[in-house]
C-alpha cells in the first residue's frame, strides 16, 4: 500500500499500472486482496489477509464492523493516526485542485456522547445498518458510536412495516423523535417519551421537532431540518468559525454586514459575528421555520434578516464576511459566483466532503482569495468522513 484514497481506502498499483483501492488497508502494509470490481484504469478489492501490518493498525473493537456493518470504517486505525489520515486526505485533494494551503490543525470533539441523528434500515420490524457495499442489514446488539438515548431506540425499538427509520435525539435536552418511512406510527413500540411520526404525516403538513443545546444556545430542530450530527460537533464548528471571524475579519461594527449562506436552522447566524448585521440565506421550508425561532432575538433587534432563497438565485449584497456551509456536493460555480459578488474580505467555507471543498477552494482562489487558515474538525470519529473549515482572504 502506497497511499490513502479520499474515502480512506488504501491505494496500491497493479502490475499493469492500474490503481487498486483496498478498503481497510493502510499505507506501508503488504496485504492479500480479492478484486471485487474492475474498471479500465482502476479496481476495487477486498482485504483478505494482512501479510505485514502498519504500526498504526489496531484490533477492531466493534463486533458488528467485523460482521460487515458499513459504518465506522476507520476502527482499524489507532485514534491519533486517524486525524493525521484525515488531514492528509484534505491536503491531497487541495494539491490535486492546485490550491495553495497552510498546514492544517485538527479540532477534536469535547464532551461527545456520539451521534444524535441515526438513519437505519428496517427488516422484520428491527432497525439496523447497511452492510458495506451491500443492501444487507446488520442488526446491532450495541452501538457505541451513537448517543445512548438514540441507541436505546435503535436496539429496543420495533418499527412495524417501516422500511427505514430516522432517529433524532436532543442529547442535552432529553427530547427524542422517530420518523418512519413506510409503516404506521401506531404499530411502533418505543419508549413513551419518544415522538413518532411518519413521512406521510410530515408531507401532509404535520409539524414535529425537538430541542437541543449547543454552542451556548437552545435550538429548535424540525424533523426534516439539517442539524450537525452531534451537539459537540456544533460546539466545535462554532468555535472554529467564530475564531476565524474574530481573527481575520476587517474592523467590525454594527454596520458591517455578514452573510450566512446555507444557514439551516441558524447556527452561525446566531453565534458568529455578533457585532455584525447578518443575512441568513436558506431554501428549506423546515429549516426556515426553525431559524425564525432560533434567530428571533436577533431579528427583533434588527441585526439579522432571514431570506428564503437558493444561494444561486439570491440577490447578493455587499458583505464584509461570508460564511458558507453547503451540502456535500459543495458550492459549485453558480453559488460561488453569487457569494463572491458580495466582495467579502473574509470567506469562511465549511465542507463535509473534502473533494468538494477542494473544488470550491479552487473557485475561490481563481477569484483572488487566498486560503490562510485550514482546520480539520473530527466531526465523525471512527469514520473516513472529514469536516473541513477554511478561511480565505483577499490576496
Amino acid at each position: 500500500m502506497t497511499d490513502t484514497a479520499r474515502d480512506g481506502a488504501g491505494i496500491a498499483r497493479a502490475k499493469d499500472g492500474r490503481v487498486v483501492f483496498v478498503e481497510g488497508a493502510l499505507p506501508g502494509e503488504v496485504v492479500e486482496v480479492a478484486v471485487s470490481r474492475e474498471e479500465r484504469r482502476w479496481s476495487r478489492a477486498r482485504l483478505q489477509r494482512i501479510v505485514q501490518a502498519s504500526p498504526h493498525r489496531v484490533e477492531v473493537s466493534c463486533r458488528h464492523r467485523l460482521e460487515g456493518c458499513g459504518g465506522c470504517d476507520l476502527l482499524h486505525v489507532n485514534r491519533d493516526h486517524r486525524t493525521a489520515m484525515k488531514s492528509g486526505m484534505v491536503a491531497d485533494q487541495l494539491r490535486r485542485a492546485e490550491v495553495a494551503f497552510p498546514e492544517s490543525t485538527v479540532r477534536t470533539l469535547v464532551n461527545d456522547a456520539g451521534r444524535t441523528t441515526v438513519r437505519a434500515a428496517v427488516r422484520g420490524g428491527r432497525a439496523g445498518y447497511r452492510a458495506g457495499g451491500s443492501h444487507e442489514v446488520v442488526v446491532p446488539l450495541s452501538c457505541t458510536a451513537i448517543d445512548p438515548a438514540a441507541e436505546e431506540i435503535l436496539l429496543d425499538g420495533r418499527f412495524g412495516d417501516a422500511t427505514e427509520v430516522a432517529i433524532r435525539v436532543g442529547a442535552r435536552t432529553g427530547d427524542r423523535l422517530v420518523v418512519l418511512d413506510g409503516g404506521n406510527p401506531e404499530d411502533v413500540d418505543v419508549p413513551d417519551d419518544v415522538l413518532v411520526v411518519s413521512i406521510e404525516e410530515l408531507d401532509a403538513g404535520l409539524r414535529a421537532w425537538i430541542y437541543e443545546e449547543a454552542a451556548g444556545r437552545r435550538w429548535r430542530i424540525s424533523a426534516r431540518s439539517f442539524f450537525q450530527n452531534r451537539p459537540a460537533g456544533v460546539d466545535a464548528l462554532v468555535e472554529v468559525v467564530d475564531g476565524m471571524v474574530a481573527d481575520l475579519a476587517p474592523e467590525r461594527g454594527i454596520s458591517q454586514p455578514m452573510v450566512d449562506a446555507y444557514a439551516g436552522v441558524g447556527i452561525f447566524a446566531a453565534t458568529v459575528g455578533r457585532n455584525c448585521t447578518v443575512t441568513a440565506v436558506e431554501r428549506s421550508r423546515d429549516s426556515l421555520a426553525d431559524s425564525k425561532v432560533n434567530l428571533q432575538d436577533r431579528v427583533k433587534a434588527g441585526t439579522a434578516q432571514i431570506v428564503s432563497s437558493t444561494v444561486e438565485r439570491w440577490r447578493a449584497a455587499p458583505a464584509a464576511v461570508v460564511i458558507a456551509d453547503p451540502a456535500r456536493s459543495g458550492l459549485g460555480r453558480d453559488a460561488a459566483r453569487t457569494l463572491l459578488s458580495c466582495e467579502p474580505d473574509l470567506f469562511v467555507l465549511v465542507g463535509c466532503d473534502h473533494s468538494a471543498f477542494a473544488r470550491d477552494a479552487a473557485l475561490l482562489a481563481a477569484a483572488g482569495l487566498e486560503l490562510v487558515r485550514l482546520v480539520v474538525v473530527d466531526l465523525f470519529p471512527g469514520t473516513s468522513h472529514v469536516e473541513t473549515v477554511g478561511a480565505f482572504v483577499r490576496a
